[in-house]
């Protein structure tokens, strides 16, 4: 899936401007010299006490939760909901304040005075076109635009990699698109090591995000003010050969689709052959591929260039090795493998995005940390340290009765 947000018409900021770094990084990732203001926006004072109405769509749609029911636990009807976030009228102190508790923000989250990337205005492709519900597509939104905030709030202190992706022509097609992103970013023929952070090293922000919030959607992408960010689940990362593809599929989205709002099963299957293309080139699977069908050969191929066998059965029938007979065999005999130990992608540790939290680590090392980064969003610390991707490394106490 991939979609396109533009910034709210409420807001005037652009992309962070440049200035001078310092602190070079082997990860890509500096550090500014000069720290600005978080979110200082020339000619826009910040005004903590308004009410941005969009900020309670955005929360409430991130926890799921229908305007009937943020009602009755706030105690309003639900027309005064649909009221406060169509700006028609604002909610009384007392009323922000449980709109706070129920949706696990601060009260002053529904304040103006920062950049806010609306939910309404998208060009979204989804992978399912018909399992995911329009209320799944934007909790997942919501998540996303959520990201982006704590990407724009660090590029004020940290620069991050420079977007880096290459324009291609009008009908280019997926197979052309693989090759062309290549050579743009110098890679080499064989295998692409570590998908993940090849990506972020061109300036796309990858955050996997728990079962929940976007899990009914697996995997999307989402352009914000020219930052593409790609979002995935467990259920994708958990498997590196299923959250390589889905990677590369996104990619596949940001190059071929970024102009279009159409979506369709042909629009994902163009990113599904970008993917395979991209992955597993057809000029090196000519040499590579067995010349039969051969479960084994392809396991150890898998191996070697980080892709499912499953993926690699279907490269054959495109490189006209075996048939879609023989394909449909091969996969029934794939599914009948239980065994967790026979499965190769224990070979291989999970690719984990680790671009934002190199940013929030440098960023506190020259005395920006969690806390300051928490402000400038008005969440919590721990809230940051969720989309940061850290884990809450707190003991846990427990309480044990009497009769324990």
């Amino acid at each position: 899936m991939r979609l396109r947000l533009s910034m709210s018409s409420r807001s005037t900021a652009a992309r962070p401007s440049r200035r001078p770094w310092s602190c070079r990084r082997r990860t890509g990732v500096r550090m500014r010299d000069d720290r600005p203001g978080l979110f200082e926006l020339p000619g826009s004072p910040v005004n903590h006490g308004r009410f941005e109405p969009a900020r309670l769509t955005q929360a409430r749609v991130r926890q799921g939760i229908s305007k009937t029911d943020l009602a009755g636990s706030v105690g309003v009807s639900a027309a005064a909901i649909g009221q406060y976030e169509a700006g028609v009228n604002s909610p009384r102190p007392d009323v922000l304040d449980r709109l706070a508790v129920t949706l696990s923000v601060r009260p002053d989250f529904f304040s103006v005075g920062r950049p806010l990337a609306r939910i309404d205005t998208v060009n979204a492709h989804f992978r399912s076109l018909r399992s995911a519900r329009v209320s799944d597509r934007q909790r997942a939104l919501a998540t996303a635009t959520l990201v982006w905030e704590l990407t724009f709030v660090l590029e004020r202190y940290v620069r991050l990699p420079e977007v880096d992706l290459p324009k291609l022509s009008p009908g280019t097609s997926p197979a052309d698109a693989a090759s062309a992103l290549r050579r743009h970013w110098g890679l080499p023929d064989g295998p692409v090591k570590h998908l993940v952070a090849t990506a972020e090293s061109h300036g796309i922000v990858v955050a996997v995000r728990p079962l929940g919030e976007v899990d009914a959607v697996d995997a999307f992408s989402v352009v914000i003010v020219d930052r593409p960010i790609l979002l995935t689940t467990p259920r994708r990362s958990e498997n590196v050969f299923r959250h390589r593809f889905s990677i590369a599929h996104e990619i596949g989205h940001l190059l071929l689709h970024a102009d279009t709002g159409e979506q369709s099963a042909a629009i994902e299957r163009e990113a599904d052959e970008f993917a395979a293309a991209f992955l597993t080139p057809a000029a090196s699977m000519d040499v590579a591929l067995p010349q039969r069908l051969d479960l084994a050969a392809l396991d150890r191929l898998g191996r070697t260039w980080g892709v499912s066998p499953h993926s690699l059965v279907r490269r054959m029938v495109e490189r006209g090795r075996t048939t879609d007979s023989s394909a449909r065999r091969a996969y029934q005999r794939l599914a009948m493998v239980n065994d967790p130990a026979a499965d190769p992608t224990s070979a291989y540790p999970g690719e984990v995005p680790t671009l934002l939290s190199k940013a929030a680590e440098l960023a506190a090392d020259h005395g920006v940390a969690v806390p300051a980064l928490a402000e400038a969003l008005k969440l919590t610390p721990a809230q940051v340290r969720d989309l940061l991707g850290q884990p809450d490394r707190r003991p846990v106490l427990r309480i044990v009765g009497d009769d324990a």
